[in-house]
């Protein structure tokens, strides 16, 4: 849906074309065809930047006044409500079920002598009738339909698959649930289908917090709606409230599938709970990872909790976050002949997340991925970085090579250069080290590698979660809540504004883990801090709450991007000062709005208060 909504930023550039030429300053003959022209090669002093920053804020605002304030407007005045829309005045957020609040206090020190529990289960997420019926792609481009996955390097058919894993740290407060679903989004509504259908297991096993996290693949299928058939979607809901039939834009096979694998992977995470010790330990990815668009920041960290059982006879778990759109794959158009129109990939894939727990497995490890600060971040060493011509030339193949180097990184951070040799050894040498080192410009993985230390993490497990309104201030993420093509659960109060439900939580993991659990893609700068953080009202997150803290995101729902409002760009662009250039923006049109930011992170720091 984002490149398809692109060509919006022409208008929007082209307003910028017709301001009269700019003269140059009085020791500088020069003159530009336009002020884009000028600042673009104008020296990158405070004064010129300052200048670069206002002219994107100028065409971003125009970009948001025509896109949201009149187009947005009018289509969400005209097109009715989806009878699912329920009465704001009406509703009351503490009868709503499928909330859970996390543990009733929180712990400084671990109590007695007591140690860690993990369980570890897994299952597919594909509907029973996949193969035979085609689905669509969560991908970029609208309208891509297949009914097959990919087959792995061990003649595997990949899977999409949601993982659990059940913690508990021994004092008596209950069992934590973390779900990773291979999706792009998923809508706090659906979480809380999938929490009630837990509901049953959730009391008869104490669980006190349940967090569906998505690892927001590109190439699975459709969790939003908008991919599947939003025209058809929109048409029958037009006369919902007279039918009384409301049809939702995402397969209600699909939300049946993953409400089933979520029963049987977190069923076989309990069944698997056994005791062990918790290390904690993270390394800089800066070569993994970069931010594509201005302004930017990052957080380079790749983190891992690594569980190991006393039970020998019992399999270790590796849980890795950092931030990264899993996207390799999505760009599915390089598979494309030049000379022939573009046909994209139908395939779908778990992106680097099946080949990354290929390894993994390989060296005997259980692996769930945690999505992290994702923001505007994604994959680098694109093609692998390695300059070998004989690579298949395709996009998947990316994702499957990114997948195996993560793994070894997170196996291998805590090794020698030896045992990351052995290692590789013993896992099969995925990345062809043995075969491919000699080849010019080929990297070998463990080759300069930090080796860092793992901290024991004492057995302390905080979480405390907190449900709220929001308003939806983005007319086109209205538009597609109102007439049900996503699967938003969307209030409208009397003077025609529309909201829905979502979550935050607060999440410590001993004394070396502390995380905001965020429902969308924050952008790094209200995380971190910098430039990128001015005008926004509340203090960046680190700095607020004086900790190292790390951010998972797309926890607990879908809402997008979560930019500063300073910086708010539907369709415009933002001035890299990196590059002294201006990017292209147009990640907001997936978003709550404008507000969304203060609203998240001015209740996580409620949250935040409240234990701390």
């Amino acid at each position: 849906m984002k490149r398809t909504l692109l060509s919006v930023i022409s208008f929007v550039l082209c307003i910028c074309l017709l301001i009269p030429p700019v003269a140059a300053s009085a020791n500088n003959d020069a003159e530009y065809d336009s002020i884009v022209e000028y600042v673009e090669e104008s020296g990158p002093d405070a004064e010129t930047i300052q200048s670069k920053k206002t002219l994107s804020r100028f065409v971003n605002g125009l970009s948001n006044f025509v896109i949201n304030g009149v187009l947005g407007n009018i289509l969400k005045v005209i097109i009715p409500d989806s009878a699912a829309v329920a009465d704001y005045e009406k509703f009351n957020l503490d009868e709503y079920e499928g909330f859970y609040a996390g543990t009733e206090t929180f712990i400084d020190e671990p109590q007695g002598n007591k140690v860690w529990s993990l369980g570890y289960g897994k299952a597919s997420v594909l509907p029973d009738d996949f193969g035979t019926k085609k689905y669509a792609k969560g991908a970029y481009i609208p309208y891509i339909f297949g009914d097959d996955m990919y087959t792995d390097e061990d003649g595997n058919k990949e899977d999409l698959m949601v993982r659990a894993v059940v913690m508990n740290d021994g004092s008596g407060r209950g069992n934590v649930v973390f779900l990773a679903l291979d999706a792009m989004g998923f809508a706090n509504a659906d979480v809380r289908t999938v929490r009630n259908a837990l509901k049953d297991i959730a009391e008869e096993y104490n669980i006190v917090s349940i967090n569906i996290s998505c690892t927001h693949i590109h190439t699975g299928i459709d969790s939003q709606g908008v991919w599947t058939d939003p025209l058809g979607c929109i048409v029958n809901n037009v006369f919902s409230k007279i039918t009384g039939n409301v049809r939702f834009g995402v397969e209600r096979s699909f939300i049946d599938s993953v409400v089933r694998g979520s029963k049987e992977a977190v069923q076989a995470a309990l069944d698997d709970m056994t005791e062990g010790k918790l290390y904690y330990s993270k390394i800089d990815g800066t070569d993994y990872v970069y931010d594509r668009t201005a302004p930017i920041a990052l957080d380079t960290n790749i983190y891992k909790l690594e569980f190991l059982p006393t039970n020998e006879a019992k399999t270790p778990t590796i849980i890795a976050t950092f931030g990264c759109h899993p996207e390799s794959a999505s760009y599915d158009w390089a598979n494309a002949d030049p000379e022939k129109s573009l046909s994209f990939d139908k395939k779908f894939t778990p992106d680097f997340i099946w080949s990354a727990e290929m390894v993994m497995n390989d060296a005997g490890y259980n692996f769930i991925f945690l999505q992290g600060n994702v923001s505007t971040v994604t994959s680098a060493r694109y093609y692998t970085g390695d300059g070998v011509d004989e690579f298949p030339g395709n996009a998947h193949y990316t994702s499957v090579r990114y997948g195996y180097e993560i793994a070894y990184i997170l196996l291998g951070m805590n090794m020698t250069r030896e045992e990351r040799i052995q290692l590789n050894e013993e896992t099969g040498d995925r990345l062809g080290v043995n075969t491919l080192s000699d080849v010019e410009r080929y990297t070998v993985w463990y080759e300069d590698l930090e080796t860092v230390d793992a901290t024991e993490v004492k057995p302390i497990l905080n979480i405390r979660n907190k449900q709220f309104t929001v308003k939806i201030d983005n007319n086109i993420i209205v538009l597609l809540g109102k007439t049900s093509v996503a699967d938003n659960f969307i209030l409208k109060d009397n003077l025609g504004r529309y909201y829905t439900v979502s979550e935050v939580g607060y999440l410590e993991i001993g004394e070396d883990m502390k995380v905001y659990m965020s429902p969308g893609e924050t952008f790094g700068e209200l995380f971190l801090g910098g430039d990128g953080a001015d005008g926004f009202p509340l203090e960046p997150i680190r700095e607020y709450t004086g900790e190292d803290i790390i951010v998972m995101d797309l926890m607990n729902d879908a809402a997008g991007y979560v930019a500063n409002p300073a910086n708010y760009c539907l369709a415009g662009i933002q001035y890299n000062a990196e590059k002294n250039a201006f990017d292209s923006d147009t990640w907001c049109l997936i978003s709550y709005g404008k507000g969304a930011a203060e609203a998240f992170i001015g209740n996580f720091y409620d949250v935040y208060d409240s234990v701390r």
